[in-house]
């Protein structure tokens, strides 16, 4: 009889969040994407092609390795493979495991051949990377009345079983030095002879760069190399992904990129002129390859963080050693990047950052409805042909980038301005594809279609990239709170975190109003924080808002009110467009004032400051 056989990789989440850079967090999710591929293709060679239930594949194109001419596919850590009868499972996962550790051999081997400095413990690097995967596997057949079903719930409950019971053995590896700086795990594979060479100057933090791919502070493991140095086949990125002044300057990228200023044009080679002409190497800013493909028409192929003044010492700081000349060429460099900020019309770049993350809501529900093979992989398609069209919604229709799209799963980096269109447009995408597969909440209610909860982080672009990738699966777990909604949470650098939260069809529309309100002055910007300040008055504790006493109820409902009333009044008297007009326009007024008959006075507030945010970017 035919057999469910089940086979994770792992670990997914820790690995993807160990990350310093953007480069970390889009090869890393790429890398896992891959060996998963390479494990579901060594099995569907197993068993046919038409065994495969996730990923939900149709084509053998689909799980081969990437090239320039092939469209780019996910796939999660999780294969369920349909085992003929016949066929030993076991022997079958151990063929997928095979094929597994031969695709990331071959990817340490091409990283590690990267690695031009001779100061490197590349036998250690290659143990840690090898330790690096966890294969786990479980099945059950497809006997009795129930078949499918019965054995796909077998399967999950033995795997469930299975990850409680697992055994630690010891690394084979370890010794006492330095712990990797991305995670603190692993230790360190290169030779602290290096970094010392850097406090005697005898190699500048430039050299270390070029050689290791490190900064002249930063210890990495195997497995760090791996994603420092890794190649993405058939990906236009060359030997350095976006950095996070990039992601903050797609703002202003898109706002010249409609209208050919040859004005401008003139600024920007001149301050890229002066940056060559005090050693900064303009292709280690580069961050594509060929001459076929020119991320912006104005700023070609240099990395957006030249944009921001406030990174020109560090950059000068790898080339210049002498500190009175170093000051001279950052000096010079802000000249000529105020020239060409001018010519844009903007001070200073707005040095925020969006990212989002996505996930499919009742999909576990809608998984157990499928009691046949057939309707399981015909599921699991629908979320491969949604997956296929994340990379549309976010690159091309909202100037993105995508690091993982697979299943009901979406990580990207989205342009400030477009991230709440965006993350609309994925739910939109999701609810159409999984409208065939309905599910119910709780027996004899209503079937509702699946849907897609999205949150979105917004930080500044020098805090650390494993803070901003928290932030944003902490947006997605408070939108997954109330499921089919949307969270957006700013983490400024003063103040605490705002958060917003709501359903779609209100918050991303009531955010757009707001955006509106702001773009056309019809709101003075101080007025979210003036509401903000007055709600502080009625704070109250967690055992005061859980208490059943009426006595506290009544006083709470009367300062509440109290508050709205001072909330319409101070809104009554604020005259926006810089107190050019007596004030509010009346429809607005009006609506700002329903709001906050609906909503606490400092969730309005907090609305309010985040679209000012994004109106500005």
């Amino acid at each position: 009889m035919p057999q469910l056989l089940i086979v994770t990789l792992g670990p997914i989440q820790d690995f993807i969040a160990a990350a310093r850079r953007c480069r970390d967090l889009w090869f890393g999710s790429w890398l896992l994407s891959e060996l998963s591929k390479a494990t579901a293709r060594a099995m569907a060679e197993e068993c046919g092609l038409d065994s495969l239930v996730f990923p939900g594949v149709s084509d053998w194109k689909q799980l081969e390795p990437p090239s320039p001419t092939s469209k780019p596919s996910s796939v999660a850590n999780k294969i369920v493979v349909r085992v003929p009868d016949g066929k030993d499972p076991a022997a079958v996962a151990r063929r997928g495991e095979a094929g597994m550790r031969q695709r990331l051999k071959s990817l340490r081997d091409e990283a590690f051949d990267c690695i031009r400095g001779e100061r490197f413990l590349r036998s250690r690097a290659k143990q840690q990377v090898d330790e690096l995967i966890e294969i786990t596997w479980v099945s059950a057949p497809e006997d009795g009345p129930q078949g499918y079903a019965a054995a796909r719930e077998a399967a999950e409950s033995l795997l469930a079983a299975r990850k409680n019971t697992r055994l630690w053995g010891p690394v084979p590896w370890g010794d006492t030095v330095p712990k990797s700086a991305i995670d603190g795990e692993r230790e360190s594979v290169l030779y602290e002879d290096v970094f010392d060479q850097v406090l005697a100057e005898k190699l500048t933090p430039d050299e270390v760069r070029k050689l290791y791919g490190v900064g002249p502070k930063e210890r990495l493991c195997g497995v760090g190399l791996l994603k420092r140095h890794g190649k993405r086949e058939g990906s236009r990125y060359a030997h350095r992904f976006l950095s996070t002044g990039h992601l903050a300057a797609w703002p202003i990228y898109e706002r010249t990129r409609a209208v050919r200023d040859p004005e401008l044009e003139r600024v920007w080679k001149e301050y890229l002129a002066v940056l060559e002409q005090w050693g900064v190497p303009l292709k280690e800013q580069e961050i594509v390859q060929g001459d076929g493909w020119s991320h912006l028409a104005l700023f070609e192929r240099y990395d957006g963080s030249l944009l921001f003044e406030n990174r020109l010492p560090e950059l000068f700081e790898e080339v210049i050693l002498d500190r009175e000349r170093r000051q001279k060429a950052v000096q010079a460099a802000r000249t000529a990047l105020a020239r060409v900020l001018e010519k844009i019309g903007v001070k200073t770049p707005l040095p925020y950052y969006a990212i989002l993350v996505a996930d499919g809501d009742r999909m576990g529900k809608a998984i157990e409805r499928q009691t046949s093979f057939e309707k399981h992989r015909d599921l699991s398609r629908q979320l491969d042909l949604f997956a296929q069209s994340v990379r549309v919604i976010v690159e091309t229709d909202h100037a993105g980038e995508l690091i993982y799209a697979g299943g009901d799963d979406v990580l990207a980096f989205v342009p400030l301005h477009r991230a709440v269109a965006c993350a609309g447009k994925l739910a939109e995408a999701f609810h159409k594809q999984l409208s065939g597969f309905p599910v119910e909440e709780k027996e004899g209610e209503k079937k509702v279609t699946p849907t897609l909860s999205a949150g979105i982080g917004i930080s500044h672009f020098m805090d650390p990239m494993g803070g901003a990738l928290k932030l944003a699966r902490r947006a997605e777990a408070r939108a997954k709170k109330k499921r089919n909604s949307l969270a957006v949470i700013v983490d400024k650098r003063s103040g605490p975190p705002v958060e917003v939260a709501g359903c779609w069809g209100h918050l991303d529309q009531r955010l757009n109003y707001y955006v509106d309100l702001h773009l056309n002055d019809q709101i003075p910007d101080g007025a979210a924080y003036e509401l903000r300040e007055l709600d502080r008055l009625v704070e109250w504790t967690e055992a005061d808002l859980k208490s059943d006493s009426e006595d506290l109820k009544k006083k709470r409902e009367g300062l509440e009110n109290v508050v709205k009333k001072e909330a319409a009044r101070i809104l009554g008297r604020k005259q926006p467009q810089h107190g050019e007009v007596g004030g509010i326009d009346a429809s607005v007024l009006d609506g700002l004032l329903q709001d906050i008959k609906a909503l606490p006075v400092s969730a309005v507030a907090d609305r309010l400051i985040v679209a000012r945010l994004l109106a500005q970017a």
